[in-house]
């Protein structure tokens, strides 16, 4: 294998940029800050980037058909605030959790309908929803707190630990698993990433782009009332303005680990190393000193950095193999078939050549047989 040829191939491992920048802001931010690499601290990121992780996954799935959800992050509060409610009224956990993913439904239905149904723009029905969402949670909160459960069983959904590792984040783990094998291992998602490269193609083949569409728009809104569910176990209250911002930190996730928004190429697990690195930046930056409210303008700056490097890396990698199949073409052209012409016994043989009439001429002996 050429240098070249290596090089092409490391350039393509999936995730690899987005892991090795990971890898380097926490080797930075652990040089920078004794309080980084501690076990608490590593609690902390893990469970604070729960959301994102979850939000980014659904995300996902919506970016790989082309689309975009801007409704998450309202989504996920309003879901937040209804389980709590529920159980606030009396009802059961399991009825408040029901409660919580049941408005993600909801909304994930209304998406679906809108921009798979009836083509509407999904930017502007997304937008939509996002601002219905926000408004919802003002509404039902009355523009106060909503605290006050006393479920142990609830809370322990993110409070509590699986063999020393905190629930939520088991929770979301399983989640995610299950994400990228439907995603990379079933008929449903090959259909996705056939329908993000070209959707005409793809329905030539036979395959529903609606159905596609709505399936994707649905499955991101009941991960975010996964993710509102969580939420509110994990604050035990809930007030105006939750879930603002999360959808840009889902879709920001998403882009860092290499995810096409023009459709078509994209995994879960590359989005969930992108929500990690936006939290170890998040925590690194605090642990440093530097104000937090610059951190919007270093996740901005990286969204624009990583998109810039992706297509880069792809420009990169089409051109390489550009090159590598015109040198390929030139030598099975060229030397390679005068090396396999002189290897045949044919070649061996002589080639006599005699007259056959009027200016033409006949060859004769082995070298018919070629």
């Amino acid at each position: 294998m050429s240098a070249r040829e290596r090089l092409v191939r490391i350039a393509s491992i999936d995730g690899l940029p987005i892991a090795a920048a990971l890898v380097a802001a926490a080797v930075f931010f652990t040089a920078a800050s004794p309080f980084f690499l501690t076990g608490e601290n590593i609690r902390n990121l893990l469970i604070q980037s729960v959301f994102v992780i979850l939000l980014a996954a659904g995300m996902t799935y919506v970016l790989i058909v082309g689309g975009i959800d801007l409704s998450v992050g309202s989504t996920t509060g309003l879901s937040a605030a209804m389980t709590l409610m529920t159980i606030m009224n009396g009802a059961p956990w399991p009825v408040g959790i029901l409660a919580g993913i049941g408005t993600g439904v909801v909304v994930g239905v209304i998406n679906g309908f809108f921009i798979a149904i009836l083509q509407i723009n999904a930017f502007i029905v997304t937008l939509a929803t996002l601002s219905i969402g926000a408004g919802a949670l003002q509404v039902i909160t009355s523009g106060t707190q909503l605290t006050g459960v006393d479920s142990e069983t609830f809370l322990a959904l993110t409070k509590g630990n699986i063999l020393g590792i905190p629930t939520g984040l088991v929770i979301t783990l399983v989640i995610i698993a299950l994400l990228e094998w439907v995603l990379l291992a079933t008929p449903y998602g090959r259909s996705l990433f056939a329908v993000g490269t070209n959707p005409q193609a793809a329905f030539l083949a036979g395959t529903s782009i609606r159905r596609a569409n709505f399936s994707v728009y649905l499955l991101s809104g009941v991960i975010a009332g996964a993710a509102g569910v969580l939420l509110a176990s994990h604050l035990n209250s809930v007030q105006p303005g939750l879930g603002q911002g999360y959808e840009l930190s889902a879709i920001a996730a998403a882009v860092l680990g290499g995810i096409a928004l023009s459709g078509g190429r994209g995994s879960v697990w590359r989005s969930l190393i992108g929500a990690l690195f936006l939290a170890t930046l998040s925590q690194g930056l605090q642990l440093v000193g530097v104000d937090p409210l610059w951190f919007n303008i270093v996740t901005g700056a990286s969204i624009v950095i990583a998109v810039a490097f992706d297509r880069a890396t792809q420009h990169f990698i089409a051109g390489q193999l550009r090159s590598l199949a015109r040198k390929q073409s030139h030598d099975i052209s060229g030397g390679g078939l005068e090396a396999e012409a002189l290897r045949s016994p044919a070649a061996a043989a002589p080639i006599e050549v005699q007259p056959a009439g009027a200016g033409n001429h006949e060859i004769t002996s082995g070298a018919r047989n070629i």
